[in-house]
């Protein structure tokens, strides 16, 4: 009978191990999925929609229910085991509401070619257009200076393709899952304009209207 309680406490110690395991394994691989893309031994939508938003969801959902049932189950010894199972069942259910709400964010379909001017945009080779407007994006009423231009695409994490004097370019290898954009900055008396292209046909929770106001951001006259 001397060996129940402390069997016991095996089995519940090894079903928190368990618990932090999983809890781990859903961010690991979603890491995996990255480093699967960027080596070009897995596509862009696989890594995402499938290693990520899938596999390793469904295994931070798993990981979610193990440590309820490994808190629930270490009710009988608290002392030694419920403080570290309630902790284990916080980071797994922060780790799940990560994922569905980057699920969910990264589902909105925002647009993927973007200008301040949509009359006579900045030419992006290779962008089939038209382009659109974002909410807050509004070209800068003024002549801004070359060097303005390419640092802003540089705060932006743009390395810089084109450096003129009225025009400079960049391009800018996203590391999730391979999302490239190409932004324009062209610069003319009393206007200057941005230009925002994604190199990718998906749903970017709106990632290139965020990555062009900060371009613009960057832009903006000292106060």
């Amino acid at each position: 009978m001397a060996s129940g309680p402390r069997s016991r406490r095996k089995t519940g110690g090894r079903r928190v191990a368990v618990s932090v395991a999983l809890a781990v394994a859903a961010p690991l691989i979603t890491f995996a999925a990255v480093l699967l893309e960027r080596n070009g031994l897995v596509s862009p939508g696989f890594g995402l929609d499938v290693l990520t938003l899938q596999v390793a969801q469904v295994v931070a959902f798993a990981a979610l229910g193990f440590a309820a049932l490994s808190l629930m189950r270490s009710l009988s010894d608290f002392r030694r085991l419920g403080l570290i199972s309630i902790a284990v069942l916080v980071v797994t259910a922060g780790i799940v509401g990560a994922f569905r709400w980057q699920a969910s964010s990264i589902g909105v379909r925002g647009p993927l070619d973007v200008s301040t001017d949509l009359t006579e945009a900045p030419a992006v080779p290779g962008a089939v257009g038209p382009p659109v407007t974002c909410a807050g994006m509004v070209a800068v009423p003024s002549q801004v200076t070359a060097g303005q231009a390419t640092a802003a695409l540089h705060a932006a994490g743009f390395a810089i393709t084109e450096a003129q004097l009225f025009r400079s370019r960049g391009v800018r290898d996203g590391f999730w899952f391979g999302m490239e954009h190409e932004a324009v900055i062209r610069i003319r008396p009393g206007r200057t304009d941005v230009r925002v292209v994604a190199r990718y046909d998906r749903a970017d929770g709106g990632e290139t209207c965020r990555i062009a106001n900060q371009i613009l951001a960057g832009l903006q006259p000292a106060t």
